[in-house]
């Protein structure tokens, strides 16, 4: 008897997301993508043949779909697979607890750490036996597994918390440590200490103490935000050209960074229509192999990619190559997968709290995906958000085939702005057309009066970037895109001693 196997490991994003800094967020996509492996290791020994991923090493998976015959039966395969992930949870957190000087490992609630920790897992698995159909045993197992994770387990655990406080990345947990006490913690490293940096108010839980000490042991792969923004103006910049901490009151030159978050589009239907495991396996070796170069898409445009599970990333980029690495991402996975992605970019201060930044940008993924609108409309598409702290946010969503046009194209407009050949003034201009225009007059009477601003502001002829309009509510999209590209354009004419045209 074969069966079809399908695993769930989490929690994924709230996981990922609950930190404070950048190393928070990076040591949680780490260690599930560990766990992850570890899973799909365990099944192989056991006999397994993988067909999601296709290969085990390939990060940010957190499912995992294999075939399997009755020996070893596949309940007990399936504990065997748990009981491993737990003990892997533990080896490692006793690891990275290993680094802290004994004074600080004796404050630790260990008890109390250690249940959060066996306590901490998601794991749900469901499996249906496997003859010739193989479509019809996906779906089957799918929904299995789909039910199961909605019959979720609430058995009580007593982490012996009663006047403890909560944790602030995840209140369902008390904390393991006293803040108060651990201001000058630090981890004892090849190269020296390093410091924890746990604020006061910080009274974190065992998960949330496990990825502060994880995201510090690997701080040499770890840029903080900080370091993103000063990117955009030196490209090369590390954590050593930026003294000081992101709290010291210190101006930045350049405050921004950009949060990128993408989605394959219809994923679902692609994987439905494989009808065999042969072909199954076949887009899963694809989807790794734009897991992989996601990363190496994302590093040489100077970024820092947290996450990628195959057809979704998510990545912290310096604010003027998030858009040209987006479109690279877009366009490797048309040609790795053939699917298309949907990108949404969050431009944000480095200074605001992570959890609202990544909210800022899941909200433009979001408006990029469109699912509200009918199915023609939805996805393929890039969104880019400006949230400043000063001023309200401008989100301007556009297809990829439209961003092919040179008028509409983000890194020309950009480069306008930078040179100097566009006036501050014009885009606020055509704004302010758009919202005062008849909805009732021909749009030729309105692309001529854009044509007529476009003359005056810039003193010369019409030039070639300004689109046709079908009616205001594009002409207000094109403003706001111009807002935007004003705004990136400007990064750095401060430090050349440039300033941006009047929009007298």
């Amino acid at each position: 008897m074969r069966y079809l196997l399908s695993l769930s490991i989490g929690p994924v994003q709230d996981f990922i997301a609950a930190g404070r800094r950048t190393a928070d967020l990076y040591a949680g996509s780490r260690i599930l993508e560990a766990l992850s492996r570890k899973a799909a290791e365990v099944l192989q020994k056991g006999g397994a043949s993988l067909i999601f991923p296709a290969d085990p090493q390939v990060t940010g998976v957190n499912k995992v779909l294999a075939e399997l015959g009755d020996k070893p039966p596949p309940e007990r395969l399936v504990q065997e697979v748990r009981l491993r992930l737990e003990e892997y949870l533990l080896q490692e957190w006793e690891a990275a607890v290993g680094r802290l000087p004994r004074s600080y490992r004796d404050k630790i609630q260990e008890d109390r750490a250690k249940a959060q920790l066996r306590n901490f897992l998601e794991f749900y698995a469901a499996w249906v036996p496997f003859q010739e159909d193989y479509a019809a045993a996906r779906r089957a197992v799918e929904r299995m597994l789909a039910g199961r994770k909605a019959l979720r387990d609430f058995a009580p655990l007593d982490q012996g918390d009663q006047g403890v406080p909560k944790s602030p990345l995840d209140p369902a947990w008390a904390a393991v440590i006293n803040a108060r006490e651990w201001g000058d913690a630090h981890l004892i490293t090849e190269d020296g200490k390093r410091p924890l940096r746990i604020k006061p108010t910080e009274h974190l839980d065992a998960i949330s103490l496990f990825k502060r000490l994880f995201g510090v042991l690997k701080h040499g792969q770890v840029e903080s935000t900080r370091v993103l923004a000063r990117r955009s103006l030196h490209p090369q910049a590390t954590a050593a050209d930026v003294p000081g901490e992101e709290e010291d009151g210190v101006p930045e030159p350049w405050p921004y960074f950009a949060i990128l978050v993408a989605d394959g589009d219809r994923m679902g239907e692609l994987i439905g229509r494989q009808a065999s495991l042969e072909a199954h396996r076949k887009l899963s070796e694809k989807i790794g192999k734009f897991a992989k170069v996601a990363d190496t898409i994302v590093r040489e445009h100077h970024g820092l990619l947290v996450y990628s599970g195959g057809d979704d990333v998510l990545a912290f980029l310096p604010a003027n190559q998030a858009v040209v690495c987006a479109k690279r991402l877009a366009q490797a996975f048309r040609e790795k997968v053939g699917g298309t992605l949907s990108v949404g970019v969050a431009i944000v201060h480095y200074r605001e709290p992570l959890s609202l930044s990544l909210e800022a940008a899941r909200g433009a993924e979001r408006a990029a995906k469109n699912k509200a609108a009918p199915r023609e409309e939805q996805g393929d598409r890039l969104a880019v958000a400006l949230h400043t702290r000063s001023g309200s946010s401008l989100v301007v969503v556009r297809r990829w085939a439209e961003l092919e046009s040179p008028q509409l194209d983000w890194e020309v407009l950009v480069r306008l702005y930078a040179e100097n050949s566009l006036s501050r003034g014009l885009a606020y201009e055509l704004w302010r057309l758009a919202r005062e225009w008849p909805e009732d007059l021909p749009p030729d009477f309105l692309n001529a009066e854009a044509r007529r601003i476009l003359r005056r502001k810039e003193r010369r002829g019409e030039e070639p970037f300004l689109p046709a309009f079908a009616g205001p509510g594009e002409l207000e999209v094109f403003a706001k895109q111009l807002v935007i590209a004003r705004f990136l354009g400007g990064i750095g004419k401060e430090e050349r001693g440039q300033d941006a045209r009047s929009g007298a």
